[in-house]
């Protein structure tokens, strides 16, 4: 019984030390690869967006979690990553994160199943 609570534990800490590694690559700046207008920002829990037309940036709280948190995408198929969606509960949006790296970060819509591809913006 100790052994299934210490593998419980340590599979627990695992998930948490992903979730916390994709948040760390995530924080910054990103400019989309074929849409150079289109910058992603990344401050902590919040998300910010903004593209050619645009006057002002999109701005909104996100969660990285397991699973889409969003009522729209709760059916989609999840994987079996933990710890890899970017939930946004105010506008409905979810991405799964593909990809993420110190310089590349890669998203899948999860509302039409598109990829997104960014570049990190070098300071």
């Amino acid at each position: 019984m100790r052994l299934y609570f210490l593998l419980v534990a340590l599979l627990s800490l695992a998930c948490n030390q992903v979730q916390t590694a994709t948040m760390e690559l995530l924080q910054g700046t990103w400019q989309h690869v074929e849409d150079p207008t289109n910058y992603l920002v990344f401050e902590k829990n919040l998300r910010k967006e903004i593209a050619g037309g645009m006057s002002e940036w999109d701005s909104e709280a996100f969660i990285l979690s397991d699973k889409c948190l969003n009522e729209s995408d709760k059916g989609a198929e999840a994987t079996t990553e933990k710890g890899y969606y970017i939930s946004c509960a105010q506008s409905n949006l979810c991405w799964f994160v593909e990809e993420v790296d110190k310089d590349n970060l890669v998203l899948s819509y999860m509302g039409r199943g598109n990829f997104l591809t960014y570049k990190r913006v070098k300071k």
